[in-house]
């Protein structure tokens, strides 16, 4: 049975993966996805977190990482990134919420840069022209849009479909499967739960 994944941003979910990975060392090879994103789209990557949680993917979503959002709230640039970097640190991949918001972003650009560093660049990948260990999925409002050059390196991810596609690869199950065992949604079906913040067509 596949376990649901955690946040490993939250301290209680990390604390409660360390101690059942001591039982099922399965769990050190799932897959953790950073959530790169601008502030503004917190509710789209809470979303986009519980879709993974279902598949069983582990996630860092900052907004549960009290280090990070002390340091936020004091205005502590230092503390800031060294969270940042834990966090990336913590992942085996990066996927990039792009939105309108995004291109306001001080932050995504350094995520990405030390994501790229991290995640692509180390010799803990196999296969270092992998780009699937950096995604970038964009959110409906800019579907059709063109990305900026340092977001063109990662594995675009647009829609439902692809989403799934992605999951698919990083969990190395069929997708079939995922969605027999109602741990993902088929993009065709009615009312997925990623449509209103997903451009389903895509």
């Amino acid at each position: 049975m596949v376990k649901k994944g955690f946040n490993k941003a939250n301290t209680y979910e990390n604390l409660t993966w360390a101690l059942e990975s001591v039982k099922d060392n399965q769990l050190f090879k799932r897959p953790c996805v950073f959530l790169s994103h601008k502030r503004e789209d917190k509710n789209a990557c809470k979303e986009i977190a519980k879709y993974f949680k279902n598949a069983g993917i582990d996630y860092y979503l900052d907004e549960e990482d009290d280090k990070l959002q002390h340091a936020s709230s004091i205005g502590d640039p230092i503390k800031i990134t060294e969270s940042i970097k834990d966090g990336i640190k913590k992942s085996t991949h990066m996927m990039v919420v792009v939105s309108d918001q995004t291109y306001k972003s001080l932050w995504v650009p350094f995520e990405v840069g030390y994501g790229h560093a991290s995640i692509l660049d180390q010799e803990k990948l196999k296969n270092l022209n992998d780009r699937i260990k950096l995604s970038v999925l964009t959110l409906k409002d800019i579907a059709e849009k063109t990305l900026p050059d340092y977001l063109q390196v990662g594995y675009l991810i647009r829609g439902t479909k692809s989403l799934n596609e992605y999951i698919s690869k990083i969990t190395d199950r069929i997708e079939k499967s995922l969605i027999d065992e109602s741990r993902i949604f088929s993009n065709s079906q009615q009312q997925h739960p990623l449509d209103s913040v997903l451009n389903w067509k895509l």
